[in-house]
């Protein structure tokens, strides 16, 4: 009798502690906040998208070309996890698009040869596709081989409102002849927006505005907003040569 209690006991406290793995989104745990406190979607209720990246640079860069801030990331090494939970954590944190990239680690067994003819019709979409995203349906695997490890990263995106300006940049620092670089650099130029009608596009080194000599990223905001709705004069600098174009903000 002793012994059966004893392995009910076992069998209760194994079902508790399963439960609570099973539980824990892995997303969520090792999310790393890179935006500042409370950034979030500008919808009240997002309705947040997941998709498929292929490569993090490439795409990362696409995405601020389409509006989109970096709120964060998760990174870790794990046994197959199905973009749901992902999306679970997205939409905890009010993200407007999450980008997942998973990358199989080890050899399984015969059991994952379902899943290896997936990832391998995946990789020949993305040598056609290279550069796109394409959004994943969220359905349940069909077969998991516990003895297969998945290195998971996702990076969280929100959909900023329409720019006054439209560049992302970098403030540039000194080069190898420690000579001071001039000018702020463009790292991406929002579709549509006043820099990209303007004609600047990304590796642009921003030198003035109206004649005021720009050195850092916060002068250049500043003399944005201080022109708001009316044109401008930008100076820049492309491939070593000076130039300078006109932006309607």
């Amino acid at each position: 009798m002793y012994k059966s209690y004893l392995n009910t006991f076992i069998a209760a406290v194994f079902f508790f502690s399963t439960n609570l793995i099973a539980e824990e989104n892995l997303f969520e745990k090792n999310y790393v906040l890179q935006s500042p406190e409370g950034f979030k979607s500008f919808e009240q209720n997002p309705d947040t998208k997941i998709m498929r990246g292929w490569d993090k640079d490439t795409d990362n860069v696409m995405m601020l070309e389409n509006g989109y801030d970096f709120m964060g990331f998760s990174g870790f090494v794990s046994t197959n996890i199905p973009p749901s939970v992902a999306l679970e954590h997205g939409q905890k944190i009010k993200a407007d698009l999450i980008l997942i990239y998973d990358r199989q680690i080890n050899e399984g067994d015969r059991a994952s040869q379902f899943k290896q003819a997936r990832r391998k019709a995946i990789e020949e979409k993305r040598v056609k596709d290279f550069g796109k995203v394409t959004e994943i349906e969220i359905t349940e695997d069909d077969l998991v081989d516990p003895n297969v490890m998945y290195d998971f990263y996702a990076s969280y995106w929100v959909k900023l409102p329409r720019p006054t300006f439209g560049t992302h940049f970098i403030e540039l620092g000194k080069g190898e002849n420690s000579q001071n670089v001039e000018g702020v650099q463009v790292i991406a130029v929002i579709k549509g927006s006043a820099a990209a009608n303007a004609g600047i596009v990304r590796n642009d080194s921003i030198t003035s505005i109206n004649g005021q000599k720009v050195t850092t990223p916060e002068q250049l905001i500043s003399l944005i907003r201080e022109n708001k709705g009316s044109d401008i004069n930008v100076g820049y600098i492309r491939n070593g040569k000076p130039s300078e174009t006109v932006a309607s903000i």
